[in-house]
């Protein structure tokens, strides 16, 4: 994940699984109520309430985590929309998601800003 990777220590396991949880939660109410088994949240074509929650959804995959997984309909609307959009164009959306983890471990983490940032997210995570 990111924090881990920010602060180099990992998130108390409690706090992970609650996380996990709440996403879960989440995204099942987002399957049940706004995708409905429909193809789209609107309509019978893609809309940007459809490119607005696949961007959120796609943003845990840049740390390795897809939120979708185990999910054959939400899945499917994903693909659906990729489809839509075109592969070359999602992909370029996406591109800087995708690379998100691979960039943090670039960062030096013993500058004083890191360091600081580190502090500051261990505190909130304890």
């Amino acid at each position: 994940g990111l924090l881990p990777t920010l602060t180099g220590q990992p998130i108390p396991k409690d706090r992970m699984d609650e996380a996990l949880e709440d996403l879960q939660k989440s995204i099942q109410t987002f399957e049940d109520k706004f995708l409905q088994g429909k193809p789209y949240i609107v309509g019978e074509k893609v809309s940007l309430a459809d490119l607005v929650a696949l961007v959120e959804l796609m943003q845990p995959l840049g740390t390795g985590f897809d939120p979708l997984e185990g999910r054959p309909k939400l899945i499917e609307w994903r693909e659906r929309v990729k489809g839509d959009v075109g592969k070359a164009l999602f992909d370029e959306a996406h591109e800087k998601t995708m690379k998100i983890k691979a960039s943090l471990k670039a960062l030096d983490r013993n500058s004083p800003t890191m360091q600081q940032l580190a502090k500051h997210l261990q505190k909130i995570y304890r």
